[in-house]
């Protein structure tokens, strides 16, 4: 699966989405509110940049410049002659100079990723590691949570015969859930740990940049 931007009049006008040998799939418009659009910053974000094209653009240029571009290095022509014969290497330079004929002429290049990606791959690695971030703040439902859960009345003694004080009195708020349910390990924990192992992933693979915009 791949992804290759084309333009329209100097402008990036929409996504094609490519199969493996090519061919044309579908085409993407460049908008948030499109289903097809976010499937592709989430495949972009789950697989890198590497499956995005830039869009093609025609360069003008001489011919002597494209010709040089194409023609293959002197010690592959004199091998040419020396295995083959000088014709057979006059039939290689032909085809080259038929492709390029005395005049200017347009040669299609690939364009850099657009800025606008890396943006929307960045905006959308920022949304994990806030949504990442926050799952980990959770409890775990094995651990439970201990705190602060009411006041008791401690005696003290004293010279004058002793009074009580307040002390906070901690235990679980929230508590663990079982580990183990009929000697089977409680679907629910199994969820929960899952679920924050996935949660580190992410925040281990978010790059520092990424992390240093949140945090300042």
């Amino acid at each position: 699966m791949k992804y290759k931007i084309y333009s329209s009049d100097g402008q990036d006008a929409g996504i094609n989405q490519l199969s493996d040998s090519g061919q044309l799939i579908k085409s993407i418009p460049i908008s948030s509110e499109n289903w097809d659009y976010r499937e592709f910053i989430e495949d972009i974000y789950k697989n890198g940049l590497g499956i995005v094209e830039g869009a093609d653009y025609v360069g003008v240029t001489t011919y002597t410049e494209a010709r040089k571009e194409e023609y293959p290095p002197l010690e592959e022509q004199l091998d040419k002659i020396y295995h083959s014969g000088v014709d057979a290497w006059k039939a290689d330079i032909k085809v080259i100079k038929d492709k390029y004929p005395k005049t200017q002429v347009g040669i299609t290049s690939i364009a850099p990723i657009p800025d606008w990606v890396n943006t929307v791959l960045f905006d959308k690695q920022k949304e994990e590691y806030i949504k990442a971030k926050t799952r980990l703040a959770q409890y775990e439902l094995s651990a439970g949570v201990k705190g602060v859960i009411g006041i008791e009345k401690i005696w003290k003694a004293t010279d004058g015969g002793g009074v009580y004080v307040d002390k906070d009195k901690i235990g679980y708020i929230i508590e663990p859930l079982p580990i183990e349910i009929d000697g089977e390990r409680n679907p629910a924990v199994v969820a929960d740990e899952a679920a924050r192992a996935a949660a580190q992933t992410v925040i281990n693979n978010t790059p520092q940049a990424v992390i240093d915009s949140i945090n300042t």
